[in-house]
This record gives structure tokens, C-alpha cells and sequence, in this order.
């Protein structure tokens, strides 16, 4: 019977309705990572959360450490403060402790940013830079962002202070720069707040445009449904398995043509990889439901076990069905208990998820019902 409907579907029918499928994956695409974008770099929980992660990781810590010792050396003269120390015969040894010193002072560095005090003011720095940053984007007005020279800064100059307090350098002043990290200036300004406006707009747009061209497709398809329904699963499938890759190949393609240090280098793709594990999460999640999907469409295809398997269903479907949307909900629970995946993690993606699974479900019991009338239970 499906494969007689099936070619009711004119040549131009199939040449559109696999074209919207080929398009819907497209911006499947090109949606998954303005989804990552936006719920990484403007959500502000979601930054903090990131940053402390960072400074979890040892290469990181260890380069943020560097970093901090750099600029409290260059904002305190330590050869000048070495010299007046010892004698005047041995003056000359002064860049050799200095260097020594800054050694331990990186190790020392590394020992603060491990301490719960050091990784509460490194959340709170980058939770103001980024409250700041949205406020900019958003084009309201924040202090020292009125001039030509205003930034938005991830001020880490109460680190540097704990810093030199622990080396016994209390008595020098830091410059009024110091441990201040520019995220953004004022003359990117007009260029980021139009990013974020197309960005904003894009993400419901795509989404939206996606699911309706998918819906579209199988509503076109007419007695060929199921294999496009089919097509659409794999479809979510490639995408996930694409978003992994740009995680994994391209993340690893742009760090290493950005950093030239192998040191550095490996913080940056550590940094990388924590700072895209919200992708990674929309790549499994995009192959977790294409399988599960795939997995209905062969319950309710041809083959002698779906048949066998719907058979076995008949009964209770027809005498006891809230039995088995009860075990589907309940399995539901679990998984957001679970939340493996961003999506079962927010309202938007539970609504969804649950829609389809329930839709599904309803889609078999109506199918089973008419195809097994007579059946009753053993």
C-alpha cells in the first residue's frame, strides 16, 4: 500500500520535497551553531560557568599565571628593588635573582589561582566584563564607555594585587592598567551591536524556518512519508557528526594558526575544547534524536519484526494505552533527571523533545489500533 502511494508523488513533487530536506539540514546547520553562540557568549551564567572551568584546567591556570606575573613585574621595577638590597659588589647579581624570583613567582601564581578566594574573584571579574559587555551590546550606557577611549575590560588587577601581596611587593603601586584585559573598544562597537541583533534575530528565525521546512517535506511526500521521515533522522545525524568535526578539526585548525607557542598552544585548544562543550552537547543531542527517530520509523515500517513488534502492542494499546504513554513519560523523567544534553536542560528544548515523543507515540497507537483490530491479549 505505501509503496503504491509512494508513486503517486510526481518526479517534480520528489525533486521539491528532497530539496526542502537538503535545505532544512543546511540551516540545521548553520542554527546549531548560533544556537552555541548565543547561549555561550550571551548568557552570562553560561560565561562565569566557562571561565571557571578555564581556570580549572592546568595549562590554562598555568598561562593565566605567566600572564599575571608578566604584568606585575612590568609594573614593578623588581631589578631596581633587588639592587638597593644588596651590595654594591654584588649589584650585578640582580637580573639573575630577578629571574629566579620571577620564576617563583609563577609558581606562587599557580598556587593562588587554585585557592577557593582567587577562583571567586576570577568568576566575579568575568561575570562584571560580561554584564558590561551585554549592557554595551545592548546600547546601554556603562561607566567609562563614553569616550572614544572607553572599552569594555576583564579587570583582573585584584589577582595581581593578591599577587604581589603574597611576594612581599605590598609597597609597590600597580599601574592603573594593570591586569586589565580590553574585550572590547569603542570603535567595534557599532559592528558588535549589529552582530548581536542579527545573531538574536537569526537563532528563532532558523529554528523556526527549519522545522517548518521539515514538516513541509513530509507533508508533500504524501504516501512516501515514512522514507522521507527517514531521510530527515539521518539528516539530524550528519548534522551532529558535522558540529563534532568543527569541534574537534577546525577547532584545532584555528588555534594552531592563532598561536604560535606550543605552551601556549595547548591551553588554547584546552580552552577551545571547554569553551565548545555546549556544541559538543547539540552534537549528541542532534544524533541521539535522529536515532531515536530512526528507530520509530523502522517500529512503524514493513519489515516482519516492526510488524511482529506492533502485533505484541495491539493489545495493550487498545485495552491499556495510558500504560504505555506512562512508561514513555516516565522514561522522560528520567532523562531530563538526567539533562545529558543542553536541550533537555531548557524549556524550549523539553517542550520539543516532549512534542515530538508524545506526538510519536500517538502516531504509532492510531497506526497499531488500525492495523491489529481483532487482536487481544494472550
Amino acid at each position: 500500500m505505501a509503496r503504491a502511494e509512494a508513486t503517486v508523488m510526481s518526479r517534480n513533487r520528489a525533486i521539491a520535497v528532497w530539496a526542502l530536506v537538503v535545505v532544512a539540514t543546511l540551516l540545521l546547520l548553520v542554527s546549531s551553531l548560533t544556537i552555541w553562540v548565543k547561549r555561550q557568549a550571551l548568557d552570562t551564567d553560561a560565561w562565569t560557568n566557562t571561565s571557571g572551568q578555564l581556570l580549572a584546567n592546568d595549562e590554562i591556570r598555568g598561562q593565566l599565571s605567566i600572564y599575571l606575573v608578566d604584568t606585575l613585574f612590568n609594573n614593578t621595577d623588581a631589578n631596581a628593588r633587588i639592587e638597593q638590597a644588596l651590595p654594591s659588589d654584588r649589584a650585578a647579581l640582580a637580573p639573575v635573582i630577578a629571574g629566579a624570583l620571577r620564576n617563583f613567582a609563577v609558581q606562587a601564581a599557580e598556587r593562588l589561582l587554585a585557592t577557593p578566594q582567587a577562583q571567586k574573584l576570577w568568576e566575579e571579574a568575568n561575570r562584571r566584563a560580561h554584564e558590561n559587555l551585554l549592557k554595551v551590546l545592548n546600547g546601554e550606557k556603562v561607566r567609562n564607555f563614553q569616550t572614544a577611549e572607553g572599552s569594555v575590560v576583564l579587570d583582573l588587577s585584584p589577582v595581581v594585587g593578591q599577587l604581589r601581596d603574597r611576594l612581599g611587593l605590598s609597597g609597590e603601586r600597580l599601574g592603573p592598567d594593570a591586569g586589565k584585559i580590553t574585550i572590547l573598544n569603542s570603535d567595534q562597537l557599532d559592528t558588535a551591536q549589529t552582530s548581536l541583533k542579527v545573531l538574536k534575530a537569526l537563532t528563532v528565525i532558523i529554528v523556526l524556518l527549519v522545522l517548518f521546512l521539515y514538516a513541509l517535506a513530509i507533508y508533500l511526500a504524501a504516501g512516501d512519508r515514512r522514507r522521507i521521515l527517514r531521510a530527515e533522522a539521518v539528516s539530524l545525524v550528519i548534522v551532529g557528526v558535522l558540529l563534532l568535526v568543527i569541534q574537534r578539526i577546525v577547532g584545532n585548525h584555528v588555534v594552531d594558526s592563532l598561536i604560535a607557542a606550543d605552551a601556549e598552544r595547548r591551553a588554547g585548544h584546552n580552552a577551545w575544547l571547554i569553551g565548545t562543550e555546549l556544541l559538543r552537547g547539540i552534537a549528541i543531542a542532534l544524533i541521539a534524536y535522529g536515532l531515536i527517530i530512526l528507530a520509530g520509523a523502522w517500529l512503524a515500517g514493513p519489515t516482519r519484526w516492526a510488524t511482529s513488534a506492533r502485533a505484541r502492542l495491539a493489545p495493550t494499546f487498545r485495552e491499556q494505552a495510558w500504560m504505555i504513554y506512562a512508561a514513555v513519560a516516565a522514561a522522560f523523567l528520567l532523562l531530563l533527571a538526567w539533562g545529558p544534553t543542553p536541550s533537555t536542560r531548557t524549556w524550549f528544548g523539553i517542550l520539543l523533545l516532549g512534542s515530538l515523543l508524545f506526538f510519536g507515540v500517538a502516531m504509532l497507537h492510531r497506526q497499531t489500533v488500525a492495523e491489529f483490530p481483532e487482536t487481544r491479549r494472550v
